[in-house]
């Protein structure tokens, strides 16, 4: 017992000999430090605002036991205001604590948080409880970002990222062809994304990927964030790239939703989608080979008798020779377990299409299988339509619930709702059990997803078939 007392306390005297926190007056100091500093440090910025503040450094002695931090002395008291930015790279590097606000205006294109300083990437680092608010170009049609992730296995997570308005997408995944990031972008908040210059594109809260890289396998996870009155566009989240889970996020008041736009093998598991009143809330959009949409909870989503392509789960139709950024045919689509409430009928539509000439590939082996259709709010109609049939669709077992929801497509079952009930909460009773804990066997028979899930998400997962992630329980550990 002796020894082991011994060792313990060699050990915390090594980690405080070797590692030290240096509190700065001025990003400048704070730059100088970060530069030079040993794993385990933690260079703190003096509380304070500070008005178009540059921040640039590059440091690998981080460890993955010892990151190097940089980080306000309090968190949620260091503000940079004007057209301040952070740039930096290196490895096991952790940001932390800081807020960006008035001001913006005259960053043109640049990022205000960038995973990469010159031309050198982060790697193994995170950006976590932070806050960009209103930060936005006095045009708003300059494309900027508001945090490009770059490198491989970095994290963004417990951020607020508040009233975006112009051109550029709010999180966007820069990919190196062919080689997979593997980042992590989990419990942020997402809170006002206007549509500043009324444009049709380029506005989304989060794009992994672009076309020229749609065909590399980028394994990112987007796990337990909260999307809130987005209504950049019609694609909140636009998925560019192969082999991304969507997992548990929480979609509420937002005229848009996931799109699948190019890439393949994508899982979306646990989301829940809540229209509010927005007119043109949707839930997911595939196009492409291999995604899979299980487990989800689509509720009060009033798009689809407005526009096509906003059914609360919509297959699109392929063009023909398609160039790289056009629509794949959609292939091997799995649409499994997900309960639609109160939702705009159609729930699912398949074949739809634009008046892009050539969109005539109708989806091509498709899986709609175990979802419950429910209705209480007196919405009507089919609720399957098929404006271009698939080929090769196995349907079976929908279950419909609901005195003016038409069940007429086979595999489609009408039921009687004395076998089950909805709670206040939204929570399910059927046939004795709770449905929230009922998980879908579907992962177990589709490749679709990163090929990686942390820990901490995973735990975060288990027992619960879909997350309503409320204002609180997402954003930054501290109060803004």
């Amino acid at each position: 017992m002796k020894h082991i007392t011994l060792t313990l306390a060699v050990l915390i005297l090594s980690i405080a000999t070797f590692a030290t926190d240096f509190l700065t007056s001025s990003p400048e100091e704070a730059v100088t430090l970060l530069n030079k500093a040993d794993a385990g440090d933690r260079i703190l910025l003096k509380d304070g605002v500070y008005n178009n503040a540059i921040i640039q450094f590059a440091n690998t002695r981080g460890t993955k036991e010892k990151p190097v931090w940089f980080m306000a002395q309090t968190p949620g008291k260091v503000s940079f205001e004007g057209n301040s930015t952070l740039a930096f790279a290196g490895n096991y590097l952790i940001i932390a604590g800081f807020t960006w606000k008035n001001g913006g205006k005259g960053l043109k294109e640049r990022s205000v948080i960038s995973f990469r300083a010159g031309k050198q990437d982060a790697m193994y680092s995170t950006v976590q409880d932070c806050v960009i608010d209103d930060y936005n170009n006095d045009s708003l049609n300059t494309d900027n970002k508001w945090v490009s992730l770059f490198g491989q296995h970095n994290v963004l997570t417990r951020c607020l990222l508040k009233s975006k308005r112009n051109l550029g997408a709010t999180v966007t995944v820069w990919l190196q062809p062919g080689v997979p990031a593997r980042h992590l972008i989990s419990y942020n908040y997402f809170l006002n994304r206007f549509n500043g210059p009324d444009a049709d594109n380029g506005l989304e809260s989060i794009r992994i990927g672009d076309s020229k890289t749609s065909f590399t396998e980028a394994h990112c996870i987007v796990a337990f964030n909260r999307f809130e009155a987005c209504d950049g566009e019609i694609e909140i989240i636009s998925n560019k790239s192969c082999h991304n889970s969507y997992l548990h996020n929480t979609f509420v008041e937002s005229d848009g939703g996931l799109t699948l736009r190019h890439g393949n093998d994508c899982l979306c598991d646990g989301n829940f989608f809540d229209g509010t009143n927005k007119k043109l809330s949707y839930g997911i959009r595939f196009i492409g080979e291999g995604h899979a949409a299980i487990n989800n909870y689509f509720y009060n989503l009033q798009g689809a008798p407005r526009q096509s392509f906003r059914a609360p789960v919509t297959l699109v139709n392929g063009l023909e020779n398609t160039p790289i950024n056009g629509y794949f045919q959609v292939r091997r689509a799995m649409i499994s377990d997900n309960v639609f409430v109160n939702c705009d009928m159609p729930a699912i539509r398949i074949g739809v299409f634009s008046k892009r000439p050539g969109m005539t590939m109708g989806p091509d082996t498709v899986t709609i299988n175990n979802n419950i259709i429910w209705d209480d709010a007196g919405k009507k109609g089919a609720v399957y339509e098929s404006i271009t049939a698939a080929a090769h669709a196995d349907i079976q077992d929908n279950k419909v619930f609901g005195r003016s929801l038409e069940a007429t497509e086979k595999g489609f079952i009408a039921s009687d709702k004395k076998d089950i009930n909805r709670s206040a909460d939204s929570r399910w009773n059927y046939t004795g059990k709770m449905l929230i804990a009922i998980k879908s066997t579907a992962p177990a028979v589709t490749t679709a997803g990163a090929d990686w899930v942390e820990p901490a998400i995973q735990r975060a997962t288990q027992g619960s078939k879909y997350t309503y992630l409320k204002a609180a329980q997402a954003g930054p550990a501290w109060k803004y």
